[in-house]
């Protein structure tokens, strides 16, 4: 009867640690579209999302030349067998995402709120503007 038991809770400790590393090893799987998929984010931002999240991200590679390597878009991920996520990147101008037309009535000046230097434009919406009050 000793035996029953000490087999039955083996088996119910083993069939545990198997569930846990089964629902461990689908989070990290970079086709699921979990937290851990950054395919399609630029190289700067995959990095920061991965490393918030606690998994250390390594350069894998990369297509083309055209953009900076932190603004290389994620064309595919791994995961290593250190547990790193290996990040391949397409540098090419045609991966890089549309970027929106600016309008003429916002580059107007004045109309925006920051001038062509990207400084803010005072009294425009949600610009602070401090005065220096002498004291005494």
């Amino acid at each position: 009867m000793r035996k029953l038991v000490l087999a039955l809770s083996a088996a119910v400790v083993a069939g545990s640690a198997a569930a846990a590393l089964s629902i461990g090893a689908s989070s990290a799987d970079p086709a699921s579209n979990s937290t851990y998929n950054v395919v399609g984010e630029p190289y700067a931002k995959a990095v920061a999302i991965l490393r918030a999240q606690g998994v250390p991200a390594s350069f894998g590679g990369s297509v083309g030349s055209d953009v900076p390597q932190s603004q290389c878009v994620v064309s595919s991920q791994k995961v290593t067998g250190g547990g790193k996520m290996q990040l391949m990147l397409n540098c090419t101008a045609a991966a890089q995402p549309e970027q929106p037309a600016a309008t003429s009535a916002a580059s107007a000046p004045g109309a925006g709120s920051s001038d062509a230097g990207g400084r803010p434009t005072a009294g425009a919406p949600g610009v602070v503007t401090v005065v220096a009050t002498p004291v005494g």
